[in-house]
């Protein structure tokens, strides 16, 4: 069955921003370093010294007993009777606490600002105020900072992955529009609220990855709207890679390691659970000591304590709460005999999100696209690897266009399920670069130590639309990547070229295997009719152009029918079938285009990450087109031959 009756929704809301009050804008975090430049460097360093924070989980969660509130729910039902956030900031400064972290929106989508872009807020509920806005008055009016946790994961408005392992319906799949959802609710709680100096993401890393949200264009967005802001996600990595400080999350069992050196938050709640539960206010909170412990476990780590602390249904903090926070306050100090933050490592600050990977080789299952993929959580974790293998391999990078100022890979090893402690670490490397995927310079070689810390490689900045990464050796014989990111360090690249001009140019679609092209089933039409192969005759249905889906991208669109080439059924599997249908502006329609080296092309699917492949590697007229992971085999590459 076609994909085309499956998740096909446009985006919900009106345009627009909400009306709020202008508020007064706060000096960033850089500011805090004296004499410091707006940098990555300082930023870090003010993170790092403001040590101890309130998170404060307040959503529908607390008036539905619910952890993961569940999704759709009567906007009614979020009713609490006076929000106090001026009681919630007293609490922290009589702990000491510097800043607060709000939810502004969970993993149900419920928003606690009047947001222009669902009707599942404040404005629709019982208390139809605007509870953003309330706590950043409340908590700049005690000196402290702000900070403002946003959910990337929707399950109100679908903006969720395949992902039958945390309940998601296996009918959905991130939609182009979702990012566009996502930026304009980001603009609207980074542009009405004044400075904010946490921007923390969640649902991220471990539910959808960057290649469905592209980070590059989510973090250039938050970076425009406020330079200054740190970002951080719930990742469940214990080093850096999304964002620019690390949260360890210590119901995961992730904690500041021992001689910590990167800026980071360490998150716990004091109560029985993120948010309110019943129980709460009777339930003895984190003792005095174990507060006073944690504190003095991670302040020389660099890594600020941040306590949640859930306010009840009445939207005040309970007594028990309260009491125990100024306990902790009252015995203790900041050290202000710490060092100052050492050096942070160099960042791809300004990334860019790739389309395509491919590799010479790779364990089964285990194929380059996880190198890209940004799935990297305690939970849920894919990589690239070539146990099995002998070394060297390498996996080659589409950026899905030539970009400007590229200088900087960073190298995430695989973190979680290993074997051995540096098992499949690569230890040389050399990187080259090209500009056609034809010709490669190499730009960087070098050695790492053998151990799961993120890696970094860097060369003088220069146009790219292919990275590759020859992996020479690797502890013990072989390579995992858990994760690559290629961008730009002190300039944002910008899109220079594509492979495929998409001007209306018309092409065929020879196969390297067959010699047969492209063709669409009887010179159908229909939604839903089946492409396959046949023999060149110059018929419109053999004819296809490539346009523009953006993000580098392309539709492959049929001259006869008007209609796109799509994988069917929402396919995420090996022989997933291709067919025709109108364009919905789906990921199951886009296509990455990346050539081989040697003339041809291969198509990667944007939902699924598998290629364009001819069933079987038949011959024969009349053989299925589908897809498969790409292997490296004729029958899934493509000439492209412009008419």
């Amino acid at each position: 069955m076609p994909s085309g009756n499956l998740s096909r929704r446009t985006l919900l809301g009106a345009a627009g921003a909400a009306a709020v009050t202008a508020l007064p804008v706060l000096p960033a975090l850089s500011s805090l370093v004296p004499e410091a430049v707006a940098d990555s460097q300082s930023s870090l360093a003010a993170l790092a010294d403001l040590r101890f924070g309130m998170f404060n989980h307040f959503n529908m969660g607390t008036f539905t007993d619910e952890e993961w509130a569940t999704p759709g729910q009567d906007p009614a039902l979020f009713a609490p009777t006076a929000v106090d956030c001026a009681q919630w900031a007293a609490a922290a400064a009589a702990a000491k606490m510097s800043y607060g972290v709000l939810t502004t929106k969970h993993h149900d989508g419920f928003c606690l600002w009047p947001t222009a872009y669902n009707d599942y807020n404040v404005a629709t509920s019982s208390y139809p105020h605007d509870i953003v806005a309330q706590y950043v008055d409340a908590f700049r009016a005690r000196g402290l900072r702000v900070g403002l946790y946003f959910s990337v994961w929707d399950r109100t408005y679908t903006v969720q992955a395949y992902d039958t392992r945390h309940g998601v319906a296996a009918d959905q799949v991130i939609q182009p529009g979702d990012l566009i959802y996502i930026l304009n609710q980001i603009t609207e709680l980074l542009t009405n609220y004044g400075t904010i100096d946490m921007f923390v993401t969640d649902g991220y890393a471990w539910q959808m990855g960057q290649q469905s949200i592209s980070y590059q264009r989510v973090r250039e967005h938050v970076k425009s709207l406020q330079p200054d802001i740190v970002m951080i996600d719930h990742g469940g990595l214990s080093v850096p890679f999304l964002g620019d400080a690390i949260y360890f999350e210590e119901p995961l069992g992730v904690t500041s390691p021992t001689g910590n050196t990167y800026a980071s938050l360490q998150g716990q709640t004091i109560s029985n659970g993120w948010f309110w539960h019943p129980s709460t206010p009777t339930t003895d909170p984190m003792s005095k000591a174990s507060v006073l412990s944690h504190l003095a476990d991670l302040e020389p780590k660099y890594t600020s304590f941040i306590l949640n602390c859930p306010p009840n249904r009445n939207g005040r903090l309970d007594d028990n709460i309260v009491t125990r926070l100024a306990e902790a306050g009252a015995a203790w100090s900041p050290d202000t005999s710490r060092p100052a933050l050492p050096a942070q490592m160099p960042r791809a600050e300004h990334p860019v999100t790739p389309v395509s990977a491919y590799a010479t080789g790779f364990h089964t299952g285990e194929g380059p696209m996880n190198a890209i993929d940004g799935l990297s959580d305690k939970n849920f974790e894919t990589c690239w690897s070539t146990w099995g293998l002998t070394l060297p391999h390498s996996v080659t990078i589409d950026l899905g266009g030539v970009w400007s100022n590229i200088s900087t890979l960073e190298y995430l090893p695989k973190q979680w399920n290993r074997t051995d402690s540096t098992d499949g670490d690569i230890t040389a490397y050399t990187i080259s670069t090209s500009t056609d995927g034809t010709t490669f310079t190499q730009v960087a070689a070098g050695t790492w130590t053998g151990d799961r810390t993120t890696k970094v490689a860097e060369w003088p900045a220069r146009g790219a639309g292919f990275v590759r990464i020859r992996i020479d050796s690797g502890t013990g014989g072989y390579s995992n990547i858990g994760g690559v990111r290629i961008g730009g360090r002190s300039a944002v690249p910008v899109l220079v070229s594509r492979i495929l001009p998409a001007d209306g140019t018309v092409h065929r679609l020879v196969n390297r295997n067959s010699g047969k092209v492209v063709d669409v089933s009887d010179a159908g039409t229909a939604n839903g009719t089946n492409i396959l192969q046949r023999p060149w005759n110059g018929q419109a249905n053999q004819k296809w152009t490539f346009v523009d889906a953006g993000d580098g991208y392309y539709k492959v669109k049929g001259v006869g029918s008007g209609k796109l080439m799509e994988v069917a059924g929402l396919s995420r599997v090996d022989g997933g079938n291709v067919g025709l249908w109108s364009d919905d502006s789906v990921p199951q329609q886009h296509w990455a285009v990346t050539p081989t080296g040697d003339g041809y092309f291969y198509l990667t699917n944007r939902l699924s990450g598998r290629s364009l492949n001819v069933d079987g590697g038949s011959t024969a007229d009349g053989a299925n087109v589908d897809q498969w992971t790409y292997n490296g085999a004729a029958q899934e590459q493509w000439e492209i031959i412009a008419l």
